[in-house]
């Protein structure tokens, strides 16, 4: 029988920017799937190049059944990391496929070789972590990737440089705030965006290092307040969190917020709830928080079940 597989994609809830410099992350899966399947012709069209990587990346722990049986030729389907938005071609959302896709090879060739998913999630991750910042040549922290290859909510950061992560407990879980994506329209560029906010953060400007600390503390905050606080302490922790963050943008001169931002988080306040940037903001998805009427929303909306998500994750295979 040929293995398929599904892998979630990813949304930074909060930490954006800060996670890079030590500051804490919240991640949460998204309940879009890359699939990928096993085919016995090699595909009628190329490997991205992160799935080139993760093909021929060397895992020592399955080296062995690989030398004896080989490795399979695979096929993915991206269409849930994308949207026709009328241009010529689909458009990315921000899920983060490429970390999804750098799971994805790895955790299949780990199934392949009888070694399950579940039982050697941070194996997966680890060399997931290494083929995902070979092909970002080192940008970013690494959060995607590791929201995706245990597809459940956690907390993540970086001590000295590497990566330390830590599964929500559901039995700390006081209040599953509803929570949802929205696509702002255009897609981000991530890149542009933490070269020029990484060039501000390393500056030597007093000032300027003073607001980083600020941003690493408040998102260390907000880290330990989702899912726990009544939604008054959470949502003024958010607001500062959002108030230091746009100030750190505005002093970096990188465009993280746009006007589709500013018109949700309205809308979203006459609710009783909040619209902030996900990731390295500048585009993709927006993040909305609150029992929202999101059906109203002329746009493309992503609802995100976060009591589904506390639970044990649904099986990988489609």
């Amino acid at each position: 029988m040929e293995l398929t597989m599904k892998i979630p994609g990813k949304a930074m809830l909060s930490g954006e920017f800060a996670v890079l410099f030590g500051g804490t992350a919240v991640m949460m899966p998204v309940p879009r799937y890359l699939k990928i399947s096993e085919i016995d012709i090699i595909p009628n069209k190329l490997y991205t190049p992160v799935i080139q990587l993760a093909l021929r990346h060397p895992i020592p722990e399955i080296a062995e059944y690989e030398k004896k049986h080989g490795r399979s030729h695979v096929l993915t389907d991206a269409r849930d990391f994308l949207t026709d938005s009328g241009s010529a071609l689909p458009v990315k959302l921000g899920l983060g496929l490429s970390a999804a896709e750098a799971v994805a090879v790895t955790a299949f060739r780990f199934e392949k070789a009888g070694k399950p998913w579940r039982k050697n999630k941070r194996e997966i991750f680890n060399h997931a972590y290494k083929i995902h910042s070979q092909a970002q040549q080192g940008l970013g922290s690494g959060a995607d990737v590791a929201c995706c290859a245990y597809a459940q909510p956690l907390k993540y950061r970086l001590v000295k440089g590497k990566p330390s992560y830590e599964i929500f407990d559901r039995s700390k879980i006081v209040y599953s705030v509803p929570l949802a994506l929205a696509w702002t329209g255009q897609s981000s560029n991530t890149r542009q965006l933490i070269t020029k906010f990484t060039a501000w953060a390393t500056s030597k400007d007093e000032k300027s290092k003073k607001l980083l600390a600020d941003l690493i503390s408040i998102s260390n905050r907000l880290a330990d307040t989702w899912f726990i606080a009544a939604n008054v302490e959470f949502y003024k922790v958010l607001d500062e969190f959002n108030d230091i963050m746009n100030e750190c943008a505005r002093q970096a001169e990188i465009l993280f917020r746009l006007p589709v931002h500013d018109e949700l988080d309205k809308w979203a306040r006459q609710y009783g709830g909040r619209a902030k940037p996900t990731g390295a903001g500048g585009g993709d998805m927006v993040l909305l928080i609150g029992d929202l009427p999101i059906d109203k929303l002329d746009r493309l909306t992503i609802p995100l079940n976060t009591s589904k998500a506390f639970s044990e994750p649904d099986s990988l295979f489609a």
